[in-house]
Order: structure tokens, then C-alpha cells, then sequence
């Protein structure tokens, strides 16, 4: 596994240098052909803008005198201007009627001038020689009388201004792939450090078992730092889960194994008399009880995992809280009255929500059970309902011996049970499985408790339904 991990993680390293070292070769050749399109369009409109004063001048002087005086003016410029520049004056009918080639006019052919074309308008051409070290940019221009005028300069330090950038660029282009690759090589290994971080801790993991590893986090920042801080996250979660699992399987290994060994020691006593039929009646009733015991916890447990997952079915209706508290309460009031305890409910005409009716009444029940097992002997117990915005509210009050500030955030942890708690049978089920349900509800619950004075619990649902006579409780 770690050579397998070892190999794609230096595939993706080269290939994201080969991305960089192209990305470098790329940016380099495009900014080196913009320069070169920049530079050429530049020479040439300079070019282009000489002939152009050329040209003016040169029409100015067939204004002044006509041909004769535009060869006689030509012919007396300095040597300097003959040999740079180039003249040639075609007639009507095609005929050349002056022509001036400067130093044996060197790209300038006869092929070459006769191709020139004849407009009236002005063109613009340039003509090479084979080896593109020598130009000419010509203008054609129209004259008065039909003639047309063709004028050109030669553009030899141009065009080798142009080749040496090109050798130039040639000649560098393999120390910029050099540094492209070094420079994406560099790059890449800096910005992987976090992954190979990662890697490594992954792996340590992998051989020591040790779930406490963490992966360094460093002061690069950005995207593969924060990958970094989730992975730790997601370790710090997984570290907690294990843990409260632990716990959960010891706590459930201990409250199973006292109705086991009830279990075991009641059929022991049923064996050792098995000649009286009603004793081994009462040891398989007692087994029955302790049996049917163990079957609801783990009810219980698989009920609060499936909230926890997301996979409890909920058979969704409309249901009428007040209808249901009304039920529940019918239950436990035989039960309060024996031990002078008053249930009083504040209660709207009706308050409508969607939900499951046996879960609802599951959520309550539970709720009220805890409040008659907790409170002392002619207390009270209210039960509220009412609407707040979009939600439908009930709030359970008792004046029992409240929750120490220390186990308030731990009386939903699956099977935990407070020390003031253990003096009353229970599972340590009851509110795990009641915040389970409520949450699968889209709903919340909270406590607040004042030792020897009472708790109040507080479950909010989402509520689209409610009706006209739903109230909020006098303060």
C-alpha cells in the first residue's frame, strides 16, 4: 500500500511540475511573439511613414516642373538618399519612363518591378530576397497625367534587428525550459509539502494504530493548509467517536451484564427446585421481565442509531399536541396521585404540527416519566404548550432535585446516568433516545436546572399547522 501511494503521489508531483514548466514555456514564447508582432508593426509603420514623406516630396516636385524637374531634383540629392531609396515612374501604358535602383538594387528584380501593381490608389508592399536578410517597403502612389509613381526604401537594419531577435529568443529557449522545469520542480515541492505531510501522518497511523497522530500544520496558508485543518477535524471527530463507542459498549457490557446474572441465577434457583411448578413459574416469569428488559434497551440503542443516521421511519401526519399530551398524561396520573404529585397542563385549543404520533408520544412519555421518578412527594409538574413564531413549543416542569451544572451537556450521551440518578432503575436511555427522535423531527430540546428546586425541558418542532386558539404560557 505505501509503494502504491508512494507512486501516484510522484505522478501527480511531475505532473503538476510539467504543468508549471508548460504554463513558464508557454507565458515565455507568448510574451516573446507579442514583442516580436509589437517590434515588426512598429519598424514597419516607421518604414512606411518615410516613404511616405518620400513620396510627398517627390509629388510636390512633378507639381513644380513635371518629370524633367522631378529627375533633375532626384538627381541632385545626396549619394546617401540614391542609395537607400529607390524611384520608378511608369507611363499610361505600362511603360517605364524613369527608373532609379539604388546599389544594383539587391531584391529589387526585374520580375519583382514589373509584378509591382498599378492603382490609383496607394498601396503598400514589401519584397525579400530569398535569405530575408534585405527588404523593401514600397508605396504606389497615382500621379496627375496618368502616371503612376513607385517608391521604396531599403530596410537592411531592420530586417536584421528582426533575425537577431529571433536568434536570440532561439538561443534562450533552452535555458527558459531549463528554468521552467526547475522553476515548476521548486514550486510544486513547496506547494505539496502539506500533502506529504498528510501522507506521512496517514501512514504512521496506518502502522502504529496510535488515533491521537496529528498532521503538523505549517504557515503556508491556503488551500492545502485548510485540507490539512479539516483532516486533523475529522481525526479529532473520529477520535471522539471511538471514545464515546468505548464507553457506550463498557456501559452497555455493564448494564447488561446485571440482568444476565439475574437471568442465570433465577434459572439456577428454578434447577436446583424443580419439583415445585410454581417456582419454575415465577423463575420464567422473572426471566421474562429481565429478558424483556435487555430486549429494550437494545430497542432502544438500535431506535437512537437510526435517529442518529438519519434512517428512523417516521410515519408522518398531522397530529394535535394538546390530544396527545391529554393521552399521556392519563397514563402517569394513577401513577402521580399515589404519590400525591399534581400534574397541571396550560394548554391551547389546538396545536397542530406535522409528525410521528407514536414518537411524539414516546418524546413525552419519557419526558414525563423522568419528572415523576425525580420529584418528591407533593410537588407539582406542569406541562405547557403553545406557539412561538413557526415553531409549536412544550416546556415539562417538575420540582424534583434538578441536574448538577456538570451533567447538563452529558444526560443525552447514550447510557450515561448521573450519580444523584442511580438511586432510580432506569437504562440511561430515556433522553438520548428522546433528543434522537426530536432531532429527526427537525426539532431541538434543552434543559435548564437548579439543583433541589426543579428542571424544565424544552422541545421545539417546526410547526407549518397551528390553529387560532394556540397561546403563549402566562410568565
Amino acid at each position: 500500500m505505501s509503494s502504491k501511494t508512494s507512486k501516484v503521489g510522484l505522478s501527480f508531483s511531475l505532473k503538476l511540475s510539467s504543468l508549471y514548466a508548460l504554463f513558464f514555456v508557454v507565458a515565455a514564447s507568448g510574451l516573446f511573439i507579442l514583442a516580436y508582432y509589437l517590434i515588426n508593426n512598429l519598424i514597419e509603420q516607421r518604414e512606411r511613414d518615410i516613404v511616405r514623406d518620400r513620396i510627398n516630396e517627390y509629388r510636390a516636385w512633378y507639381a513644380e516642373g513635371g518629370l524633367r524637374a522631378l529627375k533633375t531634383r532626384f538627381h541632385q540629392q545626396s549619394g546617401t538618399a540614391r542609395e537607400i531609396f529607390f524611384v520608378r515612374i511608369v507611363g499610361p501604358l505600362g511603360e517605364v519612363l524613369f527608373v532609379s535602383l539604388p546599389g544594383g538594387g539587391k531584391g529589387l528584380e526585374d520580375g519583382a518591378l514589373r509584378s509591382l501593381p498599378r492603382t490609383e490608389k496607394q498601396l503598400w508592399l514589401t519584397i525579400k530576397d530569398q535569405a530575408e536578410k534585405e527588404a523593401w517597403t514600397v508605396g504606389v502612389t497615382r500621379l496627375p497625367g496618368g502616371l503612376i509613381l513607385q517608391v521604396g526604401k531599403r530596410s537592411v537594419q531592420a530586417q536584421e534587428l528582426l533575425s537577431f531577435f529571433r536568434t536570440v529568443f532561439f538561443v534562450f529557449s533552452i535555458p527558459i525550459l531549463l528554468l521552467g522545469i526547475m522553476g515548476g520542480a521548486l514550486l510544486t515541492f513547496r506547494a505539496m509539502k502539506p500533502l506529504r505531510r498528510l501522507i506521512q501522518t496517514v501512514k504512521d497511523i496506518l502502522n502504529t494504530g496510535k488515533m491521537d497522530l496529528r498532521v503538523p500544520m505549517g504557515r503556508e496558508g491556503g488551500e492545502m493548509e485548510e485540507l490539512v485543518s479539516l483532516f486533523n477535524q475529522m481525526l479529532d471527530k473520529n477520535d471522539a467517536l471511538i471514545q464515546a463507542m468505548h464507553q457506550s459498549l463498557d456501559n452497555t457490557a455493564h448494564d447488561l451484564r446485571t440482568p444476565m446474572t439475574r437471568l442465570r441465577g433465577i434459572a439456577e434457583l428454578a434447577l436446583q427446585d424443580s419439583q415445585d411448578p410454581s417456582a419454575c413459574r415465577e423463575a420464567l416469569a422473572d426471566c421474562m421481565e429481565e429478558s424483556e428488559r435487555v430486549l429494550t434497551m437494545l430497542n432502544v440503542l438500535m431506535d437512537v442509531a437510526e435517529a442518529e443516521t438519519g434512517t428512523m421511519r417516521l410515519e408522518m401526519t398531522e397530529v394535535s399536541i394538546p390530544e396527545v399530551i391529554d393521552s399521556v398524561v392519563d397514563l402517569y396520573e394513577v401513577v402521580a396521585e399515589e404519590r400525591g404529585i399534581s400534574i397541571l397542563k396550560d394548554l391551547p385549543d389546538e396545536l397542530l404540527i406535522r409528525a410521528d404520533r407514536t414518537r411524539l408520544q414516546q418524546v413525552l412519555a419519557n419526558l414525563l416519566d423522568n419528572a415523576v421518578k425525580y420529584s418528591d412527594e407533593d410537588k407539582e409538574i406542569r406541562i405547557r404548550a403553545y406557539a412561538e413564531a413557526d415553531q409549536a413549543i412544550i416546556s415539562v416542569y417538575d420540582q424534583g432535585m434538578g441536574i448538577p451544572p456538570g451533567d447538563l451537556d452529558r444526560i443525552w450521551d447514550r447510557l450515561y446516568r448521573g450519580d444523584h440518578s442511580r438511586s432510580q432503575r432506569g437504562l440511561g436511555l430515556g433522553l438520548s433516545y428522546v433528543q434522537a427522535i426530536v432531532h429527526a423531527h427537525g426539532g431541538t430540546i434543552s434543559v435548564e436546572s437548579e439543583m433541589e428546586k426543579g428542571s424544565t425541558f424544552t422541545v421545539r418542532f417546526p410547526s407549518g399547522l397551528s390553529g387560532d386558539g394556540a397561546q403563549k404560557p402566562v410568565s
